[in-house]
């Protein structure tokens, strides 16, 4: 199901759909937008990605119009720990050609150090698309470095002492070969 955000003025500034093939969450900005729109339509795509379980998250960003780094604090602090709480792993952004929108996104790229997702960015739509299916296809159930524990270190009860001399000496008996 195809769901919009529409702006102050009543025209669509968001579309967000889950797509069930590839099991992302795409969605597609449109114009200028502002605050309150990238507030709207963020909690959608997260409200997407909790609702069918995805992982991913397919980003349009080609058709912004303008900066939007006035969101970047909000983006940050609130949506992106509230993204990845939801499930969210992959997240690849296709870019367009407007310079401040592309300023915007890489300040915040730049200040988000939350690391327990991976992005990456760019110029085209179809290689944005087929890094995601890459990804997904080699590792359908990603772990989040919190969720990996080592394991515990097994002390050897006997453990085995080399002689540095005695070990050449044994490879030069063996003309290096192993037995």
């Amino acid at each position: 199901m195809i769901h919009h955000v529409n702006n102050e003025f009543g025209s669509v500034c968001l579309t967000v759909e889950y797509d069930e093939k590839s099991q992302w969450v795409f969605y597609q900005w449109k114009g200028f937008i502002r605050m309150q729109d990238i507030k709207t339509g963020y909690n959608k795509i997260i409200e997407q990605v909790a609702e069918n379980n995805a992982i991913a998250v397919l980003a349009d960003h080609s058709q912004i119009v303008g900066p939007w780094n006035e969101a970047n604090e909000w983006l940050i602090k609130n949506w992106t720990p509230r993204a990845i709480e939801a499930g969210v792993f992959y997240w690849a952004i296709n870019t367009g050609n407007d310079l401040f929108s592309n300023i915007s996104l890489e300040m915040f790229l730049n200040k988000n150090s939350q690391g327990q997702y991976k992005v990456q960015v760019f110029e085209q739509l179809l290689d944005a698309n087929r890094w995601l299916t890459n990804r997904i296809m080699l590792d359908p159930t990603p772990k989040r470095a919190t969720q990996i524990q080592s394991p515990a270190k097994k002390e050897l009860s006997n453990p085995v002492k080399t002689d540095v001399k005695e070990a050449v000496s044994i490879n030069t008996k063996t003309n290096g070969k192993r037995l």
